[in-house]
């Protein structure tokens, strides 16, 4: 009962929130609003999505995720997961650049089918904008986004050009929520591998591998 009711409770508020950010995104309609309607907008968007991301986790936890697989273009997953971020506002309603790095794709020559790949769009997509979210916080200006495919698993990679791990600078709070969902979908997809470590050109490069369909 007590999980019944905390389900309940978490779709409420997100329907809650979804109805208030249809109202903050028409209100943003009207000319001469001003910045902090627009910083309202993308706060209740943000928190629409933690909470879809707390969701997630709950069900992780309680019953597992079950994978939805279906063929999927690579770089039509990032650019779309690119086109439709609410990141891309950056931090304080300032825009970021946020690009897909076609000059970084790298597919192994024993790839059947390259650029293609079996996976659950909708858990990928969302685990891939966590990791935008967390490159915005830290990053200058620009954030990069491309993919690197072996015969058995995928890697999405998001780099900033940020100061890096471990620099002075580097004491935003973090709730580790992000990296959790990013866990989760790895394991819903068989297995992979998260990680986050200083990019060599500088910045901080984040990894998720995931396990393919063969």
């Amino acid at each position: 009962m007590q999980q019944a009711l905390s389900t309940l409770v978490i779709h409420d508020i997100k329907n809650s929130l979804a109805l208030l950010e249809a109202d903050l995104e028409q209100l943003n309609h009207h000319k001469g609003m001003p910045e902090e309607a627009q910083k309202a907008y993308q706060r209740c968007v943000e928190l629409k999505q933690r909470l879809v991301s707390f969701l997630t986790l709950y069900k992780y936890e309680q019953f597992g995720l079950k994978p939805n697989l279906v063929e999927v273009d690579l770089s039509e997953l990032l650019q779309d997961t690119l086109d439709v971020s609410p990141s891309a506002s950056g931090k304080h309603g300032h825009a970021f650049e946020m690009e897909l790095d076609e000059s970084r794709i790298r597919i192994a020559p024993d790839v059947k089918h390259g650029g293609t790949v079996q996976l659950d769009e909708y858990l990928t997509s969302m685990a891939i904008e966590s990791a935008l979210n967390n490159a915005v916080r830290y990053a200058a200006g620009n954030v990069k986004l491309w993919f690197e495919q072996d015969a058995d698993t995928v890697t999405f990679c998001v780099q900033d050009d940020g100061p890096g791990l471990g620099h002075p600078s580097d004491n935003t709070p973090s709730t580790g929520v992000g990296v959790a969902l990013c866990k989760a979908v790895a394991e819903a997809h068989g297995g992979g591998d998260v990680s986050l470590a200083n990019a060599p050109d500088g910045g901080a490069l984040f990894k998720l591998t995931l396990r393919t369909a063969t």
